[in-house]
C-alpha cells in the first residue's frame, strides 16, 4: 500500500494553516508546479528537523482542472470531480476557484509559519493565491459555537478504512479525496440563544458531549442530518476541522477527508436541502459557508514520483 501524506490520519494539533492556490496561467507554470510537488516533502523534513517533537506535517491536493493541467497524460483519480454546488432557497454551499490545497499543522505556530513561508517561497514562480487561514484549537477541542468538534471522527484502523483510496483505484491508493469549506459564524445570534435551544440545533449536550436519545433529537439536528447509513453501514469521514477567527469574523475551517467524495456530497445535500418533512439542518441559521472546494492528495509515493 502507497504511504500518505504525513498530515492525513494523525490525531488534530493545536495549530494549523490552510492556504488555497491558484495556478498561472501557461504550460511552464503546470511543469514548474508539478517539479514543486515532488519537493515538498523534502521542505517539510528541512523544517521539521527544528523540532521532531512538534508533530508537523503537511497535506498537499490538487483540484479537477489543475490535475489534467500537471498530469495531462497520466492516470486521473476515478472519483476527482469539482465541489458540488448545494442550494435551498437562502441555504447554499458555494463553489470557489482553488487550483492547489495546502494543509499544515503542528503543536507549534511558528514551526507552521516557517514551513509555509518555504512553500511559498518553492511556488511563487507559479501560483497566485487564493486564501490563506491560520486556525488554532479552541478549549478542549470546541468548536466556537461551544461545541465539540469531531465527536464522530473514526479512530485506529478506522481512519485508514474511512480517509484512503484502497484497490479499488491501485493507481491512487494511499490516496484522500478533500474537501474544504470555510463557514462564518453569527456567534451574536447564536449566543442569543439558550443552552437547551442550542443543544437541540446540534444534537448533542453542550457541557459533556452525549449525543440525544434517538426520541428526542430533533429530526433537524446537526449531527442528525450528516449520519447517513446505506446498506446498515454509517457513511464515513476523517475531518480536521478547525476554528478560526478576528475580532471582524470568526468561524470554522471544515476539512474532511475520505476514500470517497460521495460521503460528503451526501452530508452536505442532507444539510442544505430539506427533505420531503421540510427538515434541513438547523445550524445553518446561524453559520454560512463562504468557500467551497474539492481536491484529491495523492500518496506521498506518487508526489516522490511525479
Amino acid at each position: 500500500m502507497p504511504r500518505p501524506q504525513s498530515g492525513v490520519l494523525p490525531p488534530a494539533n493545536r495549530h494549523a494553516v490552510f492556504l488555497t492556490l491558484l495556478l498561472n496561467a501557461g504550460q511552464d507554470a503546470g511543469r514548474q508546479t508539478r517539479r514543486i510537488l515532488a519537493r515538498i516533502p523534502q521542505i517539510l523534513e528541512e523544517v521539521v528537523a527544528s523540532d521532531t517533537q512538534a508533530g508537523l506535517s503537511c497535506v498537499v491536493a490538487i483540484g479537477a482542472e489543475a490535475w489534467d493541467r500537471l498530469w495531462p497524460n497520466g492516470p486521473r483519480p476515478t472519483m476527482l470531480r469539482r465541489f458540488p454546488l448545494v442550494q435551498d432557497g437562502a441555504r447554499a454551499a458555494p463553489r470557489t476557484s482553488a487550483d492547489l490545497f495546502i494543509h499544515v499543522r503542528s503543536e507549534r505556530a511558528d514551526l507552521n509559519f516557517d514551513l509555509i513561508r518555504s512553500l511559498r517561497k518553492a511556488f511563487s514562480c507559479c501560483v497566485t493565491t487564493a486564501e490563506e487561514v491560520h486556525t488554532f484549537r479552541y478549549h478542549d477541542m470546541r468548536d466556537l459555537t461551544g461545541f465539540v468538534d469531531g465527536t464522530e471522527n473514526p479512530e485506529g484502523q478506522e481512519r485508514v478504512e474511512t480517509a484512503l483510496v484502497g484497490l479499488e483505484d491501485a493507481g491512487h491508493a494511499g490516496g484522500s479525496y478533500v474537501h474544504v469549506q470555510r463557514y462564518v459564524h453569527d456567534l451574536d445570534a447564536w449566543e442569543r440563544l439558550s443552552v437547551d435551544e442550542q443543544e437541540r440545533v446540534f444534537g448533542r449536550t453542550k457541557a459533556d458531549d452525549v449525543e440525544m436519545a434517538a426520541g428526542v433529537k430533533p429530526a433537524t439536528a446537526h449531527i442528525k442530518r450528516v449520519s447517513i447509513k446505506d446498506n446498515g453501514e454509517e457513511l464515513k469521514i476523517l475531518r480536521h476541522s478547525m476554528p478560526y477567527g478576528t475580532g471582524a469574523e470568526a468561524g470554522l475551517y471544515f476539512v474532511s477527508y475520505a476514500k470517497t467524495p460521495e460521503h460528503f456530497e451526501r452530508m452536505l445535500i442532507r444539510m442544505i436541502h430539506a427533505d420531503e418533512a421540510g427538515n434541513y439542518d438547523h445550524l445553518m441559521h446561524y453559520t454560512r459557508a463562504v468557500t467551497g472546494a474539492a481536491f484529491f492528495a495523492p500518496s506521498l509515493d506518487f508526489l516522490l514520483e511525479s
